[in-house]
């Protein structure tokens, strides 16, 4: 395709995808009910600890990290993924290399031993000790591995019959520089699973759920927000997330991925954001990318303990292992179809975000203007695909670098120069 040579987006229409009434079984409300939310805040804590030095990939405190993780899979009463360990090395370079990285993985094995499977994916690594300063990363990434191990606990205590396997993943090895190649330990895990690829139905991936909301985007109503995407792939995703109501501080508000990996200056190429990059590169099968969205302490020595929504934190927790135990328990078939936009919802999310700009006296006169042009615009384009014209190529572009524009500002309000993409 090339870097300049727009994607050759299918636009699709999820507002047409029939709702139906909820099919969420009593497992996954069980399970979601059993999930001990106190242990949420002292495993962020733990994890995003000044002794764990940012749990750079190869270093002690990364190291301490995994131990932990394993200790909590265990105590779980987890079975071990790998074999007979929950420990997986990574070798990029070779098998006659050092290991790279090492994975984390547990099981909780479903009532017949043939079953397919669906994983839990949340990288435990961060950036180490960068210009003196400790990147904690407590939002990126201990508040999703924290979510996930509640999850496998009240997994291990209830002991639901599934249908399908539920594997709870942590791999190594996400952030720069190997994030988005294949030294990633994600895309080690996607080309040497465990379980047969062809069998894997779903993977939910999770990347920053414990941010705190700024104000402006509190003001915007968007404080309960947990952007879900990645089901614009196959009506069946749609409708999975569909049958979860939405709970007390949990908001799901769907985006295609399309939204947030343009590139400004290269329409040909994507940057995808999480561990999903190795899946869809590799294995090509369905998966949810789920994220709170980046806060002002993304990559930055403030993201601690002390920074972390707390009280969303657990609400996801919850909401999360209703999602997870609904995909594993239901009789339903998933599919996946690549390069993929919803052009209309996405424009209609986008518009909230606007919302949280007009509150932000943060934001510098260039760029101000510029995301007032944008939204004229994105306005133009809903109302226009809302009467019936078909969304193409050149419109969605300009609807995704309103996008990205829109979110950097929200990341950086200062970014002046975010204006020029």
């Amino acid at each position: 395709m090339g870097p300049f040579k727009p994607l050759p987006y299918e636009f699709v229409d999820d507002a047409s995808t029939a709702a139906g009434p909820s099919r969420v079984s009593d497992n996954a409300n069980n399970v979601a009910a059993g999930v001990d939310v106190s242990t949420v805040e002292p495993d962020v804590r733990y994890l995003a600890a000044p002794e764990l030095q940012g749990r750079l990939r190869g270093t002690e405190g990364n190291a301490r990290a995994r131990a932990y993780i394993v200790a909590s899979l265990k105590a779980a009463g987890l079975a071990p993924f790998f074999g007979d360990g929950f420990e997986q090395p990574t070798y990029p370079d070779g098998r006659d290399s050092e290991p790279y990285a090492v994975n984390v993985g547990a099981i909780y094995r479903a009532s017949e031993p043939d079953a397919r499977w669906i994983v839990l994916v949340a990288h435990y690594d961060h950036r180490g000790v960068l210009r003196g300063k400790v990147q904690a990363g407590a939002d990126d990434n201990a508040s999703s591995v924290a979510l996930v191990l509640a999850l496998g606990h009240s997994l291990g205590r209830l002991r639901p019959h599934l249908r399908r396997h539920i594997v709870l993943f942590f791999p190594d090895a996400e952030e720069p520089p190997d994030v988005r190649t294949e030294r990633m330990g994600s895309s080690w895990f996607w080309r040497h699973p465990p379980l047969p690829a062809d069998r894997l139905d779903l993977a939910l991936v999770f990347d920053l759920m414990g941010g705190r909301a700024s104000p402006e985007i509190r003001a915007a109503g968007l404080a309960d927000a947990l952007f879900v995407l990645g089901a614009e792939a196959d009506p069946g995703l749609v409708s999975l997330v569909r049958d979860l109501a939405p709970a007390a501080r949990v908001e799901p508000v769907r985006l295609s991925l399309p939204m947030i990996e343009v590139m400004p200056y290269r329409p040909g190429s994507r940057f995808a954001r999480s561990d999903y990059h190795g899946l869809r590169e590799q294995g090509r099968r369905p998966f949810l990318f789920l994220t709170t969205g980046r806060t002002e302490t993304y990559h930055t020595a403030a993201d601690t303990p002390d920074t972390v929504d707390y009280d969303r934190l657990r609400a996801l927790s919850r909401w999360v292992a209703r999602l997870a135990v609904h995909a594993a328990d239901a009789d339903v078939e998933l599919g996946w179809q690549d390069l993929r936009a919803d052009a209309r919802t996405d424009a209609r999310s986008l518009l909230r975000l606007y919302g949280a700009l007009d509150t932000s006296a943060r934001v510098p006169w260039l760029l101000r203007r510029a995301l007032a042009a944008d939204r004229r615009r994105v306005e133009k384009l809903l109302e226009s695909w809302d009467q019936g014209v078909s969304p193409t190529l050149k419109s969605y572009r300009a609807l995704q670098l309103a996008s990205i524009r829109a979110q950097a500002a929200l990341w950086h309000p200062s970014g002046w120069w975010f204006a020029l993409w």
